[in-house]
């Protein structure tokens, strides 16, 4: 039974976060040849104030341009 964890900002709308996560499972089941119930998805939301890469916090990036 795969558990698959998705790290993401927060933000996202439920329904995104919906579609996200049945797509995953569609994946996993075509690809694992499982059932869809044997599939879990936890998504944790994290603030950009808390994720960085290289060294830059996301919330100080500007994302727009």
């Amino acid at each position: 039974m795969p558990h698959i964890e998705i790290n993401t900002w927060e933000g996202k709308s439920t329904e995104t976060k919906r579609i996200m996560v049945q797509e995953i499972t569609k994946t996993a089941v075509a690809v694992l040849g499982i059932k869809p119930e044997m599939v879990s998805v936890i998504i944790r939301e994290i603030p950009k104030a808390n994720w960085a890469v290289g060294g830059v916090l996301d919330a100080d990036r500007d994302y727009e341009s």
